[in-house]
């Protein structure tokens, strides 16, 4: 199994191949994967915080309702409402299919601009000789909030977005993960197959290991020490090709192992030995 690093540029067309350039040390390795799962997670919370819009896409229906309460005459605030509300359900789906840092920043300028034009409307009314209506100060300020922590999201997802992968990396990063999903330990030696519940796969790539479950599951990075295979002690002989799996600190129950897998595991734990001994000089 290698691990080219994808070619840094862009292709001119989606038809363009890219070339790979040398393989990358595990060093290297681990860093681009972290960089990529930081911007993956990134991505994810952008997409989770898109329910929050649909919360305040009510929120703004309740108040176009309010305002038709009031009698007629009120048609051109309640098409107002239903422009916010279809720019606040927009702005959920933008971010679910290109989460980004922007998608935040129009969420919160929606936010701001909803809540300044019902505090006006309220402030009139209220120098119309209408008393203070606190249920709707407290929905203004709900959405002062609301703006507010959107606005400190976008700051914060401002600076991480700027070293984004290229889309080069991330086809590259599916692609590795999908070379590990597939990968046979029969005749790829850097394989070692875990029938663990879930069941995954770990690629071993000298002093890093990549472990990798199903499309859902979280990809584990560990170091030749976060990961070990130790074989179960079993008098009776049920559980000979029994063996427990230690990573990153955490003990799994116990599985049985490949035969093929349990070799690849041995042939790269003796390798690593042997790049460590020190060598002796004739």
């Amino acid at each position: 199994m290698s691990w080219n690093d994808p070619a840094s540029s862009e292709p001119a067309s989606e038809g363009e191949s890219m070339e790979p350039t040398a393989p990358m040390s595990p060093e290297e390795l681990h860093q681009r994967l972290v960089h990529i799962l930081i911007y993956r997670d990134l991505c994810r919370s952008v997409q989770r915080s898109g329910r929050e819009n649909f919360f305040f896409a009510l929120l703004m229906a309740f108040f176009a309702f309010l305002s038709q309460k009031r009698g007629p005459g009120n048609d051109f605030f309640l098409i107002v409402y239903a422009f916010f509300i279809a720019g606040e359900l927009f702005i959920a789906f933008y971010k679910w299919f290109f989460p980004s840092a922007e998608g935040v920043l129009c969420d919160a300028l929606i936010l701001l601009a909803f809540a300044l034009l019902n505090g006006l409307l309220a402030f009139v009314q209220f120098q119309a000789g209408l008393g203070p209506n606190p249920i709707l100060a407290f929905l203004i300020g709900i959405f002062l909030l609301g703006a507010w922590r959107q606005w400190q999201g976008y700051r914060q997802l401002r600076a991480v977005f700027r070293i984004r992968p290229s889309r080069a990396h991330l086809r590259w990063f599916e692609q590795f993960l999908q070379d590990i999903r597939h990968g046979d330990p029969h005749t790829d030696a850097t394989i070692v197959e875990l029938p663990m519940r879930p069941r995954r796969k770990a690629a071993l790539l000298g002093q890093l290991v990549v472990v990798v479950g199903g499309n859902k599951q979280p990809l584990e990075l560990a170091t030749s020490e976060d990961f070990r295979l130790l074989p179960i002690e079993d008098e009776t002989g049920d559980k000979k090709d029994w063996v427990r799996l230690l990573l990153n600190g955490q003990e799994y129950p116990p599985f049985p192992i490949d035969p093929a897998s349990w070799d690849n595991y041995r042939r790269w734990r003796q390798s690593l030995e042997q790049e460590s001994s020190p060598k002796t000089t004739p």
